[in-house]
């Protein structure tokens, strides 16, 4: 019996509005999985143990393609949230990732803080989107984009 992996990588504002939807493993496939059509994106992780993110270490490395580039300052500015899951399954029974009879490997959801890279990839980093002191309310910059416009007397 062997064991396949797939992860799964989304990008959003964290209100429902969805950018990105990537998969990496059928490539140059789409993908329905969880309901949803996931393009191929190359991408490796790391950060998570134990299947949970270690504080603000997780990161997400994606080759530096335009699509790539194009949301990557637009994640920063924005607050984006990256969900992350990995899942593991029977690949003699599935070539496919199935829609049942998996097992989630790792997950990770977590705030765009960072991003550094180079000509050929970028790295994204993965924040908690909620505050270590006290964990009430997400440390999110107070943006028009969030609030709107304020009220002027």
């Amino acid at each position: 019996m062997s064991t396949a992996q797939a992860a799964f990588l989304e990008l959003g504002d964290g209100f429902g509005t969805v950018f990105a939807r990537w998969q990496s493993y059928g490539i140059e496939q789409v993908i329905n999985w969880d309901g949803q059509d996931w393009a191929y994106q190359q991408f490796d992780w790391a950060g998570i143990t134990s299947g949970q993110a270690v504080g603000d270490q997780a990161t997400v490395t994606l080759p530096a393609l335009p699509s790539v580039l194009d949301l990557t300052p637009r994640a920063l500015a924005g607050a984006w949230v990256a969900s992350l899951r990995v899942i593991q399954w029977d690949d003699e029974a599935s070539s496919t990732p199935p829609a049942s009879g998996y097992v989630l490997a790792a997950s990770c959801v977590g705030q765009v803080v960072g991003a550094s890279g180079s000509l050929t990839q970028k790295t994204w980093r993965l924040g908690s989107a909620l505050s270590r002191i006290g964990a009430q309310f997400p440390p999110r910059t107070a943006t028009t984009a969030l609030i709107g416009v304020p009220f002027r007397i």
